[in-house]
C-alpha cells in the first residue's frame, strides 16, 4: 500500500511538472508591449495570464495583483504576440515544431504535405505546448498533371475532394493555380473549378490559399475571391492588379527567402528576388496586407528553421517598417490562419502565445533572435535569465 501511495505521489509530481503553468496566474511585469495591432508600444506595462488566456494588459497603476500569482520582472524587455510563419512545409515533425516554438514562432501554417493521415498527425502534435501550433492544409489541390499534390479531373471531382478534406477537419484549403514555373509548363485548374472550390470552402468558414508565381495567374484568382496569395509573383505587377488585390482585401505571403534561394541557385532565375522585392514594395505602399511566410521546406534551397530573420530582413529591404513586419508576422498571419479571434495580438481574451525578447525590435530587428521568454497556450516553454 505504501509503495502504491508513493508511486501515485510521484506520478502526480511528474504530471504537474509537465505543465507548470496550467490553471495558475502569471504576471509579466516591467515590459514594453508591442501588441501586434500596429499602434504605439505600451511601456512600463503588465500582462497577466490566467491559464491559457490573457486577462490584463495595461499599466502597473491600473492593476491589482491577484493572490497566489507567479510574477516575472522582465526588466524592460519587449513583449510581443508569438510569431507565425504562414507558409511552411515539413511541419508534421515534433523536432521542427519544437524548434520553431523555442524561437518564438508559436504557430506555423503548413501549405502542402504528402504524408498519410495528416490531420490525425496534427492532432497528436498539438497535444504538446512545446510544439508550435500546426495549422494544416493537408495536400494541396491541382488538376491532372498539374503542379501540386492532390489531382482533381473535373469540377465535380474537385467539389467532392474539397468536401472530403472538410470532413477530415482540414484547417484551410490550398490550391495550385500554376501553369509556368521556371520554364516548366503545367496544366492549370479551370477558372470555374477554382471558383467552386473557393465557394465551398467559404460556405464552411474555411479560407483558401492559392499558389501563384506570375501576374497572368492573378486575374482569375482575384475573381474567385481567394483569401491569400502564396508567393510574391516574379514578373512586374501593374498598378491595376495591385489596386484590385488591395480592394478585395486579399492578403499576400511573399516567401522572399524562397526567391532569394532560387535566384542564387539558378543563374537564369537570378532576377527573381529583385522582382519579388519590387512587387512587395509596390503592394505594401498601396496599402496591401502582408503576412509573413517563407515556404520553409518547399524547395531544396536552404531555409531558416526557427525565427525567419532572413525573410524579415528581406521584407525590410523591400521597404516595410519594423512595426509592419511585426504586424505581418502576428495579426495578419493569424488572419490567413483563420485564427484572428484567438491569437496574433496581445489582447484580453486572446490565447497567451507570447514572445518576449531582451531588446527593442523596432530599433533593431535582430533583437527578435534574443529570446528571453516564450509562452504557448499560457505555458512557459522558454525562460532564459
Amino acid at each position: 500500500m505504501m509503495k502504491r501511495l508513493l508511486l501515485l505521489i510521484l506520478i502526480m509530481i511528474i504530471a504537474t511538472g509537465c505543465n507548470t503553468n496550467k490553471g495558475r496566474t502569471i504576471i509579466l511585469e516591467n515590459v514594453t508591449v508591442i501588441d501586434g495591432n500596429g499602434g504605439e508600444p505600451l511601456e512600463d506595462a503588465v500582462v497577466v495570464v490566467e491559464g491559457e488566456v490573457i486577462t490584463f494588459v495595461g499599466k502597473v497603476y491600473d492593476f491589482e495583483k491577484p493572490e497566489k500569482a507567479v510574477t516575472y520582472d522582465l526588466q524592460g524587455a519587449t513583449l510581443l504576440p508569438g510569431f507565425i510563419n504562414a507558409h511552411v512545409h515539413n511541419a508534421y515533425s515534433s523536432k521542427n515544431l519544437s524548434t520553431w516554438a523555442k524561437s518564438g514562432i508559436t504557430t506555423v501554417r503548413d501549405l502542402g504535405c504528402r504524408i498519410k493521415n495528416p490531420y490525425e498527425v496534427r492532432g497528436k502534435l498539438l497535444k504538446s505546448n512545446k510544439n508550435a501550433r500546426l495549422v494544416a492544409a493537408g495536400p494541396f489541390i491541382t488538376t491532372t498533371q498539374g503542379y501540386g499534390d492532390l489531382e482533381v479531373n473535373s469540377l465535380e471531382d474537385a467539389v467532392e475532394t474539397v468536401q472530403l478534406l472538410i470532413d477530415n477537419n482540414t484547417d484551410l484549403i490550398k490550391v495550385s493555380y500554376e501553369d509556368n514555373l521556371q520554364g516548366q509548363r503545367w496544366n492549370k485548374l479551370p477558372k470555374e473549378t477554382l471558383q467552386a472550390i473557393v465557394s465551398l470552402a467559404h460556405e464552411n468558414n474555411l479560407r483558401v490559399s492559392v499558389h501563384v508565381s506570375h501576374r497572368g495567374q492573378l486575374e482569375d484568382v482575384i475573381d474567385a475571391k481567394v483569401d491569400d496569395l502564396a508567393h510574391m509573383v516574379i514578373d512586374l505587377l501593374s498598378d491595376e492588379l495591385i489596386y484590385r488585390i488591395v480592394e478585395e482585401e486579399i492578403y499576400w505571403v511573399p516567401t522572399l527567402e524562397l526567391w532569394k534561394g532560387v535566384s542564387e541557385d539558378y543563374p537564369r532565375s537570378s532576377f527573381y528576388i529583385d522582382i519579388a522585392k519590387k512587387n512587395l514594395k509596390k503592394f505594401y505602399e498601396a496599402g496591401g496586407k502582408v503576412a509573413l511566410g517563407t515556404d520553409f521546406g518547399g524547395y531544396h534551397t536552404p531555409f531558416e528553421l526557427g525565427m525567419p530573420i532572413m525573410e524579415i530582413r528581406l521584407m525590410e529591404a523591400a521597404g516595410m517598417t519594423p512595426m509592419d513586419i511585426i504586424v505581418s508576422a502576428t495579426k495578419n498571419a493569424a488572419y490567413v490562419c483563420n485564427l484572428e479571434d484567438e491569437i496574433g495580438t496581445i489582447e484580453v481574451g486572446k490565447i497567451a502565445d507570447i514572445l518576449i525578447v531582451k531588446g527593442n525590435p523596432l530599433e533593431e530587428l535582430n533583437f527578435l533572435l534574443d529570446v528571453r521568454m516564450v509562452l504557448r497556450n499560457g505555458q512557459i516553454i522558454v525562460n532564459k535569465k
